[in-house]
């Protein structure tokens, strides 16, 4: 059973002979009542702060699961990223590799090519060289036999003139 100030202050006693002092019990239970009622008021004020330090205690816990949360979700999503990231080098590497095995089949057929070009060349040189022999010693043979018909030519003419 709980005992309020009021309580105190109302509470009477019966009379007896050679009893208390009145003035000084109810003196007496005045200053008690106010030792109560001071002392509820302290309990009072302890359980409101108790309630608004629960209230903010409970608080910080919800901040503190907030950011727990949210490094939790930070450190997946980094992950998740480095992840795509290299994901993506490695495309990137693949296709720069691939890119330069198709430039390298290029620059080799070129080479080819240009070889084979260079062959034919050479050959077509030499074919020239040969044509341009044949067509010499044909020149040299026509001048031969050109100097030759000049000479029996002149030869004739000459013994025309003596005959004449």
């Amino acid at each position: 059973m709980k005992i309020s100030p009021m309580d105190i202050q109302k509470q009477t006693f019966g009379q007896q002979m050679r009893g208390f002092d009145r003035e000084e019990v109810k003196t007496y239970l005045n200053l008690v009542a106010e030792e109560v009622a001071a002392l509820q008021r302290e309990r009072d004020a302890f359980e409101h702060e108790i309630g608004s330090l629960k209230a903010h205690l409970d608080e910080h816990r919800q901040r503190e699961t907030i950011l727990k949360n949210t490094l939790l979700t930070a450190q997946r999503i980094s992950e998740e990223l480095k992840e795509v990231a290299r994901k993506q080098g490695e495309a990137v590497i693949q296709q720069a590799e691939m890119q330069s095995d198709r430039l390298l089949e290029l620059a080799q057929a070129r080479a080819h090519e240009v070889e084979r070009g260079i062959l034919d060349l050479r050959a077509q040189r030499t074919s020239i060289r040969t044509d341009i022999r044949a067509l010499l010693t044909r020149l040299t043979t026509i001048l031969d036999l050109q100097e030759e018909a000049e000479v029996e030519d002149n030869l004739r003419f000459l013994k025309r003139r003596e005959e004449a």
